[in-house]
C-alpha cells in the first residue's frame, strides 16, 4: 500500500481516487484532527501531496482494524507514522512486548479488533458512569461517547447493566494490580497494608460512583448486582487478607481473623475515600500515619 503512490499536488477528487476513501470520510478525518490542515494556494483551491496521502492510508488502515477516532487520534498524536509500514511495524514491536512493558498508545495497537472495541466500550461507559451513575446513564449515552452506534454496543454487550458490570470488573482488576504494583517488594506487612491503602484512596473517585450504583440498585431489588457487589467486596478483602496473614505468619501481628480484619480496613478506607472527595484540604498522608500507629498498637496504653 506504500508503493506506488500519485507524486505531485491533488485536488480532494484525486486524493479521493488515490486512498479509496469517500470525500465525506476524508473531510470527517480532517475536522476530527486526524489529518493536517492543507495550505490554500487560492482561496477556494486546495492541493494535497503524497505525504499527506501517506497519512491519510494509515488512518485508513488503523479504521479497517475497528480502531476508534479517540484511540487513533491518541496514538498519532504521539506517533506521526508517515505510512502504513511504520504502523504495522509499531503493532508488531507492541505485540511482542509484556503487558507491564506498554504504554497506553502500544498496549491499543497490540490489542485484538475485538478485544480494542470492548475496551472503548468500557472505557466511554467509564466517564458516562462516573459522571451521570448507573441509573441515569444510557447505552445511548456510552455509544455515544465511544463513538460508535448504539448497536454495536449490543453486539459486544447484552444491555447497561452487563456494561457496568464489566466496567467495575475491569476498574477492580485495574486497582489492585496498581495497589500490587506499589507496594512491591516491601515485606513488612504492615507497611504492605498501608501502600495498598494509599493507593485506594488515590484511586476512590474512580470506584466511588461504581459501589454507590451497585448498593442503591441492590437496595432497590437488583439481585444480580446485590450479588455483584458482595463479590467485588470479597475480591478486595480477600487481597487483602494475604498481607495479614503473612503479618500473622511472621509474628508482626496476633492471631486475628484476617477476613474480619480486612473487611474493617475496606469501611475505614471507604469513609477516608469519602472525606478525600468532600474535604479539599484533608491530609490523607497524615491520616494513614495516625491510622497506622492505630493498626500497630490499638487503643490501650502500652
Amino acid at each position: 500500500m506504500d508503493e506506488k503512490l500519485p507524486s505531485g499536488p491533488m485536488k480532494m477528487k484525486q486524493l479521493s481516487q488515490a486512498s479509496g476513501l469517500p470525500v465525506s470520510t476524508i473531510k470527517f478525518y480532517m475536522a476530527k484532527g486526524l489529518l493536517p490542515v492543507p495550505e490554500k494556494e487560492k482561496p477556494n483551491v486546495v492541493y494535497y501531496d503524497e505525504a499527506f496521502l501517506r497519512r491519510l492510508l494509515v488512518i485508513k488502515n488503523m479504521r479497517s482494524e475497528g480502531m476508534s477516532i479517540k484511540s487513533m487520534k491518541s496514538i498519532l498524536d504521539k506517533y506521526p507514522f508517515e505510512k502504513v509500514s511504520d504502523w504495522d511495524d509499531f503493532r508488531k514491536q507492541a505485540r511482542e512486548k509484556e503487558a507491564h512493558e506498554l504504554e497506553e498508545e502500544e498496549r491499543l495497537a497490540a490489542m485484538s479488533d475485538e478485544e480494542r472495541r470492548t475496551e472503548e466500550i468500557l472505557r466511554a461507559a467509564f466517564g458516562v458512569f462516573s459522571i451521570k451513575g448507573y441509573h441515569n446513564a444510557t447505552v445511548d449515552d456510552i455509544a455515544q461517547e465511544a463513538g460508535i452506534s448504539k448497536g454495536t454496543c449490543y453486539q459486544y454487550f447484552n444491555g447497561k447493566e452487563d456494561i457496568f458490570i464489566a466496567t467495575m470488573e475491569r476498574t477492580l482488576e485495574t486497582l489492585l494490580a496498581e495497589a500490587e504494583a506499589a507496594a512491591g517488594e516491601t515485606r513488612d506487612a504492615l507497611t504492605r497494608l498501608g501502600i495498598e491503602g494509599l493507593t485506594f484512596i488515590s484511586k476512590y473517585s474512580d470506584l466511588q460512583f461504581m459501589f454507590m450504583g451497585m448498593i442503591s440498585e441492590a437496595l432497590g431489588g437488583n439481585e444480580r448486582l446485590k450479588k455483584k457487589a458482595s463479590e467485588a467486596f470479597g475480591k478486595v478483602a480477600e487481597f487483602l487478607s494475604r498481607d495479614i496473614e503473612q503479618g500473622i505468619a511472621e509474628g508482626a501481628f496476633r492471631p486475628v481473623d484476617p477476613n474480619a480484619v480486612a473487611y474493617a480496613l475496606l469501611g475505614i478506607a471507604e469513609v477516608v475515600g469519602n472525606r478525600y472527595v468532600v474535604e479539599e484540604d484533608f491530609d490523607v498522608l497524615s491520616f494513614f500515619i495516625n491510622l497506622m500507629d492505630f493498626l500497630q498498637h490499638g487503643l490501650y496504653r502500652e
